[in-house]
């Protein structure tokens, strides 16, 4: 397994397993996001797993964030996202994908590291957990819907 920095034409692999990890997501939405990723931008990074034929086979995206819940220090490694292809799980890739990040995060001079997770996502609340990180919130997020006005929309939302 070589761990590296997506090229051109790992694009394609990226995007399927992309579009696996976060099905919702349109491929215009993750082509731009992976603009950011996969650019200059010093601050965003993607670590690709490749097999010994050089294909992808996993990724990883990674940020550093001034602030991250949790964390006294900024900035912090951020993983924002760690995706296995299934028949390469459990051989350790995550494990290795997570220490190359751990690694992009300290040259930046980061001394902590943060993820998250949906709270009921028992996979990944376990693979955090094994690989040393701590849950440090629960937070719930609420919506509500607000009714249309009747008639007339106020020209200003001071009335």
């Amino acid at each position: 397994m070589i761990i590296r920095v997506p090229e051109d034409h790992d694009w394609p692999a990226w995007l399927a397993m992309r579009m696996s990890l976060w099905p919702g997501g349109s491929e215009e939405a993750h082509l731009a996001e992976m603009s950011t990723y996969g650019g200059s931008d010093p601050d965003f990074v993607t670590f690709l797993a490749t097999d010994a034929k050089g294909t992808p086979c996993a990724f990883a995206e990674a940020s550093l964030r001034r602030y991250a819940d949790g964390c006294d220090t900024g900035p912090v490694g951020y993983l924002e996202g760690i995706y296995v292809s299934p028949t390469y799980r459990n051989r350790g890739i995550a494990r290795d994908l997570v220490a190359a990040v751990e690694r992009w995060s300290q040259f930046r001079g980061c001394v902590e590291m943060a993820s998250d997770c949906l709270h009921d996502n028992t996979d990944s609340i376990l693979f955090h957990r094994s690989l040393g990180f701590a849950v440090v919130e629960t937070l719930i997020h609420f919506q509500r819907d607000i009714p249309p006005l009747p008639g007339e929309r106020p020209t200003s939302m001071f009335l």
